[in-house]
C-alpha cells in the first residue's frame, strides 16, 4: 500500500481531508500529492504526519503486512518493532537503519533546541 493510499484511509476514517493534513504541515493539497507521488517527502513532514495521525512512522515504510490495523484507531507506538523478520535483505535493513539514523539526528536537533 502506498503511504498517500494509507494517509487517505486515516484522513477518512478520522474525518479529516488530505486538504486539511496538507494545509497542517505546511504544504498546498497539489504539493503534498505531488511529493507523495515522487516519493520525495521530507522526514520531517512524514515524522509530523505519524504524530498528527497517531500512527507509527516506521509503519510508512514496512514491506509487509503492517501490526496494526487500519480499521481500529491508529495509535504512535514509541517503540521499534522486534520480530524476528529474516525475510528483510541487507539493503532494507540498511535503509531502516538510515532512516533511524536520519530521525535520531532530528531529534537531537529538536534536543539541542530546547537546551538552549
Amino acid at each position: 500500500m502506498e503511504i498517500k493510499e494509507m494517509l487517505v484511509n486515516i484522513l477518512k476514517k478520522e474525518n479529516y481531508t488530505f486538504g486539511q493534513l496538507a494545509d497542517y504541515i505546511g504544504l498546498t493539497e497539489s504539493e503534498l500529492t505531488k511529493q507523495l507521488n515522487n516519493k520525495t517527502l521530507d522526514l520531517k513532514s512524514l515524522e509530523l504526519i505519524s504524530k498528527t495521525l497517531r500512527v507509527p512512522l516506521y509503519s510508512f515504510f514496512r514491506n509487509d503486512s503492517p501490526r496494526f490495523d487500519f480499521n481500529q484507531k491508529p495509535y504512535y507506538v514509541n517503540k521499534l518493532w522486534t520480530g524476528d523478520d529474516e525475510s528483510k535483505t541487507t539493503s532494507e535493513l540498511k535503509n531502516e537503519i538510515n532512516l533511524f539514523k536520519e530521525i535520531i539526528a532530528l531529534k537531537e536537533i529538536q534536543l539541542k533546541k530546547l537546551e538552549k
